[in-house]
């Protein structure tokens, strides 16, 4: 598109004329970005309908759409291109680039928030530990524009709250210094999810294949290959068989699972090899999980304000800041009766074919239960002589779904 075009020439003859500095090009790319205007020039279908009638693309810098639904390469450049990302679901994915850049909401909003990363132990090139703490959380609505630097100086997730949105990148080709892109798993684990060790990989799916037919000695296979293994693969063993033996609720209130205490002496097995390491990954694990179950119970609900609320609940940690983007995103209302009105709401939905009592999977939640809610909310005292009330707050502040608002460190 000739928009496009215009904008790659104007960012190439600034970024010549800075040398090809990579520290410059975040900076020149978010500021071609404000005087472009694309916003008021074209629409995300207007690129679609070009994408229909055009005879030929710039060359696709990611053709399988790995990063996108789809992905749509608009400009390609020597050292740099520009991007425009589709996404019908948000990602609650916490991660570096091996690049810079800058990029622009071009169609719908997102809860963008960035963090910093205390490095405690290098496992290896591709297997960190350390503390992931958020920095900064905001809304980004239409319009808006976020400088991307390579390397560990910018930490982020980009959550969308819109079912689509759409997202304008300009980006680098590669930044030599900062080739490695991590990942990161909260609240201890950075990776790097381009790694490929054919044998780790390998024996992960043989771990999955015991697991899923259910081997009488599956167990034991497994144990012998943690006690063996170097912590990257005891976490990449542990992790598919968390997925497989933990919450699995229903089974273990029946009697017919043992799954917890399986994985648990899985997880003492990786202690006694890697010790205070190997202790770190229960609460990466039970994070992991946490995310997955909020994303799924997400796709259940369609109300946007319950959808949006769910999304802070997934992306955002502590009180503060929930209730801050509450207040962003509805000015004129209380954040706390919205909260508590959407929670309210929630906890009478039910999922169609589900045994659980509601879409949030807290169980029963009754008039009580939101009393005790607003007030752990408000950070208002309980009436000290009432048992009953106390019990219920224990098992609201227990509750994964709410680690936001009482369980943050």
């Amino acid at each position: 598109m000739q928009v496009f075009t215009e904008l790659g020439a104007v960012i190439e003859r600034r970024w010549r004329d800075q040398n090809y500095a990579e520290d410059c090009f975040a900076e020149i790319a978010a500021q071609a970005l404000s005087e472009a205007k694309l916003i008021e020039r074209l629409s995300a279908w207007d690129i679609v309908r070009w994408v229909h009638t055009t005879p030929g693309l710039p060359e696709q810098m990611d053709l399988d759409g790995d990063f996108g639904n789809p992905p749509i390469t608009l400009f390609t450049g020597s050292r740099f291109y520009i991007d425009v990302y589709y996404w019908l679901d948000g990602t609650t994915s916490i991660h570096q680039h091996a690049f810079s850049g800058a990029f622009q909401v071009l169609l719908g909003s997102s809860v963008h928030a960035t963090y910093n990363f205390d490095k405690h132990k290098e496992i290896n090139p591709h297997f960190l530990t350390g503390r992931i703490s958020l920095r900064e959380v905001s809304l980004l609505k239409q319009g808006d524009i976020r400088n991307i630097l390579a390397g560990p100086d910018f930490i982020h997730s980009l959550f969308h709250l819109d079912r689509p949105s759409a997202t304008i990148t300009v980006r680098t080709m590669k930044a030599p210094r900062a080739a490695i892109q991590y990942s990161y798993l909260v609240p201890y684990l950075a990776r790097n999810p381009f790694f490929i060790d054919p044998l780790l990989k390998k024996r992960v799916q043989t771990v999955e294949l015991l697991l899923h037919m259910k081997h009488p000695e599956a167990d034991t296979f497994i144990r012998d290959l943690i006690a063996s293994s170097d912590f990257q693969t005891a976490f990449s063993v542990l992790d598919s068989a968390f997925g497989f033996l933990c919450h699995r609720e229903l089974e273990e209130v029946m009697g017919i699972s043992r799954s917890r205490e399986r994985f648990q002496t899985l997880l003492d097995a990786a202690v006694k090899r890697h010790g205070e390491l190997a202790e770190l990954l229960m609460r990466v694990f039970e994070e992991e999980w946490r995310q997955n179950d909020i994303v799924q119970r997400r796709t259940e609900i369609k109300n946007e304000d319950h959808r949006f609320f769910l999304a802070l609940l997934l992306n955002v940690p502590d009180r503060e800041n929930v209730l801050r983007l509450v207040s962003e995103r509805f000015p004129q209302q209380d954040p706390i009766e919205l909260i508590v009105g959407w929670v309210e709401q929630l906890a009478t939905t039910r999922i169609y074919g589900s045994r659980e009592p509601n879409v949030l999977g807290i169980g029963e939640f009754d008039h009580d239960d939101l009393f005790v809610f607003r007030r752990l909310l408000e950070r208002s005292a309980l009436p000290e002589d009432d048992a009953n009330l106390g019990a219920r707050a224990m098992r609201i502040k227990s509750l994964p779904l709410f680690k936001s608002f009482f369980n943050c460190e």
